[in-house]
């Protein structure tokens, strides 16, 4: 059943046939009346609208349960690449040639890179210092060292501090030397008396004697007296050694946390290097310009030696195994939501016809208006690389209600 709207074009170029026929009738054909005309007119308007009564838009169900033709179809690249110079520079060298099939990060050129190769070497110079001085660095272990002598010499010199202390609390020399001088008293006062009773009683050697004990006795005290206020000076100068071992603990609890900070520097220096190294790997690599897809070389755009400025097209490549087909379809025979439908397509290559299925790709949302077409585009694989763009082919959308690769 032809579609309404055909049919209503069709209607309506029979009514314009027939008002210029009754306007201007040529030499064999003979003037229509006017009531016979008007007649033909009102049966061929009723018979438009029961053609739109009775004939209305197909579904979508019936759209895709039949195949669909499309016109004017021609096969055109899927993808390609102008591919560009990443930094400005000489042309040195064209790695590839005309009609060469390349890989997707094949080295298709190369500028000069003389200078981006010598910063790469600096760079991993200086990386390999920094991360030598990193990994070697024993700063840390040697103040770490030094804080633990250090807290050793302080727990000694408390220790030290505490005996002296002691040792300065206690007065028993002093008692001692106090008792012997009380004994030696009380001789020296017996035998005085003694004497005065009885002057032959005691010999004048024995007095000298016990005034010499006496004496003594006087002079231990006093060096009992002397002994503990030195060890009392003795305990103030452990003390003072005790606050200098708590300033060098500090100290170098301090320099530990130096080294510490130091060797955290030195591990983002090294890292630092390393970004850098990356850096000029990458600025080396970006004078060398790599194929972004796979396909065929179609056209060298520069030449060696000459001067390219960085996003300035060196080669062309045009990828070959994919292609796209681009017809038009009656709007009324598809929808926009047809993406993803199959498609059979026919072409001729080297004499003998060679047929692929492909997928719908993309319905455009405009109808044409003057032909109430809409463009459609489908996707077909192309691995022998028989077909070409440019090339006419025919393409059939095929029936069925599921699409493909959604």
């Amino acid at each position: 059943m032809p579609c309404p709207a055909s049919l209503f074009r069709a209607v309506c170029l029979s009514l314009w046939t027939v008002r210029a026929r009754a306007q201007q009738p040529s030499s064999s054909e003979t003037l229509v009346p006017q009531p016979q005309v008007s007649e033909i007119r009102c049966k061929l308007f009723l018979l438009a609208v029961l053609a739109m009564a009775v004939c209305p838009a197909p579904t979508r169900a019936q759209q895709e349960s039949s195949e669909v033709k499309a016109t004017g179809c021609f096969l055109r690249l899927k993808d390609e690449a102008n591919v560009p110079a990443l930094e400005s520079g000489l042309l040195q060298s064209l790695d590839v040639e005309l009609g060469d099939t390349v890989k997707s990060g094949q080295l298709l050129a190369t500028m000069e890179h003389r200078e981006a190769l010598l910063a790469v070497q600096l760079a991993e110079i200086d990386h390999d210092i920094a991360a030598r001085r990193d990994k070697e660095s024993v700063a840390v272990e040697i103040a770490q060292s030094a804080v633990d002598e250090a807290a050793q010499s302080l727990k000694q010199a408390k220790i030290d501090l505490q005996i002296s202390n002691r040792i300065a609390s206690f007065d028993t020399a002093i008692q001692q030397a106090e008792v012997a001088y009380k004994l030696a008293r009380e001789e020296y006062d017996r035998a005085l008396k003694s004497k005065n009773e009885f002057s032959t009683s005691v010999s004048a050697m024995q007095m000298a004697r016990h005034q010499s004990a006496l004496d003594k006795s006087r002079l231990d005290i006093e060096q009992a007296k002397n002994d503990q206020s030195v060890q009392a000076l003795r305990s103030t100068a452990k003390s003072a050694t005790v606050d200098q071992q708590q300033v060098a603990a500090k100290r170098l609890n301090l320099e530990l946390q130096q080294a510490s900070s130091d060797r955290g520097i030195g591990t983002l220096t090294a890292q630092r290097t390393k970004t850098s190294l990356a850096v000029a790997k990458e600025r080396l690599d970006r004078r060398r310009i790599h194929s972004p897809l796979s396909g065929i070389v179609a056209e060298r755009l520069k030449n060696e030696g000459e001067w390219v400025e960085a996003g300035e097209p060196v080669l062309r490549v045009i990828r070959m195994d994919r292609l796209l087909v681009e017809g038009y379809v009656n709007a009324d025979l598809i929808e926009i939501t047809s993406r993803g439908r199959a498609v059979r397509v026919e072409g001729t290559a080297r004499g003998r016809t060679v047929s692929v299925e492909g997928r719908i790709i993309y319905v455009s949302p405009e109808i044409d208006s003057v032909n109430q077409e809409v463009q459609v585009k489908a996707e077909i694989e192309n691995p022998d690389l028989v077909l070409r763009p440019g090339q006419p082919v025919k393409m059939v959308v095929l029936p069925g209600g599921e699409v493909a690769g959604r």
